[in-house]
């Protein structure tokens, strides 16, 4: 009877899934809806009969997941209300697993649980946290035991990591709306002018006003997929946050100071269409935007503070909504023709000019990191005019290319990385190296090379020689450093030769180098590196992906990061050098730095931490700006990360065994598909950087194995290399120096346990 009973329910979910196949992706109509209320009530008549029969717990447990995924698939016929019903029968479903042993089934239900909670309402957040939580605790079963459902709960925990980023500020606008709104009936109901006012001041202020709204809201644009920025949610709240600017800045009246400012502004316009510096076109464009300011910045508030405050908000309003217009500037000359090196190099600078108008605009910054914004920012404009006076003639562009652009790109690269700052203690010496802004550094086949380096002498670029007569990794090193860009060409077959190149890349990726990335067409990435390669077809439009991803490369900067992490390298810091030190210059630099607690500006602390490591200078340590925010070790607990290939028969026996091991002498064992972050590359770095121990298995010579030794040996994690038969034969010529313990796979606890055992 009972098999009977489990048989039927298979039978009623196989006849749900064919309508929800044939209904896809709508999942709607008549005979959609009538199939699945069928399954409904069957599963409904199922649950009860088990229940009244005492059937076993997990069984039932699995109707009612059933009950609830039906229920779910109906919400876009029925609406919401289904979503409810599959909530309530999930929560039956989780309270008859309580207390049983079937981990796969907890899993399924996990997930299916987690994705109604993120469609029921999307502004909860106490909810969304609650599916991230269950996605991340079915995905931390998945890697081990059903990797096959592993690319689901990715695209799940992305979809929610996005409303999360959504969620906080789409209840800020919808709050701030309405109570912009109230205030507007209460002032057309005769409501005092002044109270009404000042409670419009305190809704403008909140979450750093509408431009500090506006700059999350294209935060998160920017950092949602594609897909998901197309969706109703974000459009529905981009209009609000335009219905809010509306209201909160209104219509008022000017200043007479502010009248005649605005009038001197007009008659310098005039002026300028009269001598042929502006176009009439662009002048009535420029109009419109200094009526538009004007509006923004009238009134007859007090020249108090929270007036100017008031006034600076609009402000940054007003400007916010404008940068594009500053893409091409009134230089009174005209823009270079397309086509012209100068044209493309416009393009780049804009680049620069952008991300500096928006820190410039970015409130709650240092002083110095002010003050360098708008010195960077003036100094892109002038160079903007002379690569316009450039016009056509291309050796004269490559001049100011050379000589101005890309030593502003460097700096600018300088001031993104100042909230990445973090020591390290690499491998090799550690002495301060200067950047070469027309040096790339290159590493793949050596037939990939010629073309390239003939690609990059056009722009002016020169990728640096193969070391000779020093130490080849000393040397690598050393270039990487000096390098402005590097280029990894991983079009070579798999082994010891990829192995050398993602090795390379591993270390670019923490010292935070910009990086170029080529692969052949149709060639998969061996690994998640957040790096969009260029994949070259060996045809004519090669050199012009070539060109194009080197020169973005020059002007890349850092995003902005999820956190102020200088701020946790400056208390990091400050707890591994007390005071006081025999060096005087080290002791004064650290009480400089302990000051600056006192008001944080992340470019005053990275540049003193520069002069501190200046100082020290022990050979050792140095300050690295990697592509992810600094994680540091636990120094209240040992923690070995294991590097090595998961795919092969031997890997589990090999883990095995260390794992066993790591326990026993106390210490926290983690191998890289256990991690919880969906972001696979970042979750090896936060391991990596965590870790006290790093254990690389070089067997096969796996790419991603590669790249994280890489990261290791930049951190200067204490690591050891090990490898399986002919593996110490075969090193790339970065680690050939390097000691590696060769082990035996059908003699592990003698050979590979003895070395686990000696490093720990």
């Amino acid at each position: 009877m009972g098999q009977d009973l489990i048989k039927r329910r298979q039978q009623i979910m196989d006849r749900a899934d064919r309508a929800l196949t044939a209904a896809w992706p709508e999942r709607k109509g008549e005979s959609y809806v009538h199939e699945m209320c069928s399954a409904v009530k069957e599963l409904e008549a199922i649950a009860a009969q088990m229940r009244a029969e005492g059937f076993d717990l997990v069984e039932q447990s699995r109707t009612y997941r059933h009950l609830g995924s039906v229920y779910a698939d109906l919400a876009p016929a029925l609406g919401k209300e289904m979503l409810v019903k599959a909530k309530a029968a999930y929560q039956a479903a989780e309270t008859l697993l309580e207390g049983q042993s079937d981990e796969l089934e907890r899993a399924k239900l996990n997930f299916n649980f987690a994705n109604t909670l993120r469609q029921i309402d999307p502004n909860d957040i106490e909810q969304l946290q609650e599916s991230k939580q269950r996605l991340l605790d079915a995905r931390a079963y998945f890697a081990m035991s059903a990797p096959q459902y592993l690319a689901q709960v990715d695209a799940a925990l992305q979809s929610v990591e996005s409303l999360l980023k959504i969620a906080p500020l789409a209840n800020a606008v919808k709050q701030n709306t309405v109570d912009m709104g109230a205030l507007e009936k209460e002032l057309a109901a005769g409501g005092k002018v002044s109270e009404i006012a000042e409670k419009a001041h305190e809704v403008m202020k909140r979450g750093g006003g509408v431009a500090g709204m506006v700059g999350r809201l294209q935060t998160i644009i920017d950092t949602l997929p594609d897909d998901q920025t197309q969706s109703e949610k974000l459009a529905e709240l981009q209009k609000q946050m335009q219905d809010l600017t509306k209201q909160v800045l209104g219509n008022k009246k000017m200043t007479p100071e502010e009248k005649q400012v605005w009038s001197l502004l007009a008659q310098r316009l005039k002026s300028e269409v009269g001598v042929g510096n502006v176009s009439q076109d662009r002048a009535e464009t420029l109009s419109g935007v200094l009526e538009e300011f004007g509006r923004a910045m009238s009134g007859n508030e007090k020249d108090d503070v929270e007036a100017l405050r008031a006034k600076l908000q609009r402000m940054r309003e007003f400007i916010d909504s404008k940068f594009e217009m500053t893409h091409y500037l009134s230089h009174g000359i005209k823009r270079p023709p397309a086509g012209s090196r100068a044209a493309e190099l416009v393009e780049l600078n804009w680049q620069l000019r952008r991300y500096l108008l928006e820190e410039m605009n970015r409130p709650e910054k240092g002083e110095e990191e002010g003050k360098e914004a708008l010195d960077l920012n003036m100094r892109a404009s002038r160079i903007d005019r002379r690569i316009y006076e450039a016009e056509a003639d291309n050796t004269r562009a490559m001049t100011v290319e050379k000589e101005e652009l890309r030593p502003l790109a460097l700096a600018v690269w300088n001031y993104s990385a100042r909230m990445y700052s973090m020591p390290a203690q690499p491998i090799w010496h550690s002495a301060k190296v200067s950047v070469d802004t027309n040096a790339v550094f290159y590493s793949g086949p050596s037939k990939g090379k010629t073309s390239i380096a003939a690609v990059c002498r056009r722009s002016g670029l020169e990728i640096m020689s193969a070391p000779r007569g020093e130490s080849y990794a000393g040397a690598r090193w050393k270039q990487l450093q000096q390098a402005v860009t590097a280029v990894f060409d991983l079009r070579v077959t798999d082994g010891p030769d990829l192995a050398s190149v993602t090795y390379e890349l591993g270390i670019a990726l923490t010292i935070g180098k910009p990086i170029v990335v080529l692969v052949s067409e149709d060639q998969a990435m061996p690994f998640d590196v957040d790096i969009d390669p260029v994949a070259l077809t060996a045809g004519p439009e090669d050199d012009a992906a070539l060109v194009s991803s080197i020169d973005r490369s020059v002007v890349w900067t850092y995003p902005r990061p999820r956190e102020n992490a200088s701020l946790k390298t400056l208390e990091y810091i400050l707890s591994m050098y007390q005071r006081p030190q025999q060096n005087v210059c080290v002791d004064q630099t650290l009480r400089m730095l302990a000051e600056l607690r006192k008001a944080p500006d992340s470019l005053a602390i990275t540049r003193t931490l520069v002069k501190f490591f200046d100082y020290l200078n022990d050979g050792e340590t140095m300050l690295i700006r990697p592509h992810w925010s600094p994680v540091y070790p636990d120094e209240n607990n040992l923690r070995l990360f294991h590097v090595m290939p998961f795919r092969p028969k031997w890997a589990d026996e090999v883990a095995a065994i260390t794992r066993q091991i790591s326990e026993s002498a106390g210490v926290i064992y983690v191998r890289g598909d256990e991690v919880k972050e969906p972001n696979v590359i970042r979750s090896i770095w936060e391991e990596i950087a965590r870790a006290t121990h790093v254990l690389v298995d070089l067997t096969g010579f796996n790419a991603n194995v590669a790249l994280e030794l890489g990261i290791a040996h930049t951190l200067g994690r204490k690591v050891l290399m090990v490898g399986q038969e002919k593996t110490v034969d075969l090193l790339f010529p970065s680690i050939q120096k390097l000691r590696v313990q060769s082990y035996d796979k059908k003699r592990l606890e003698e050979t590979l346990g003895k070395e686990v055992r000696e490093f720990l």
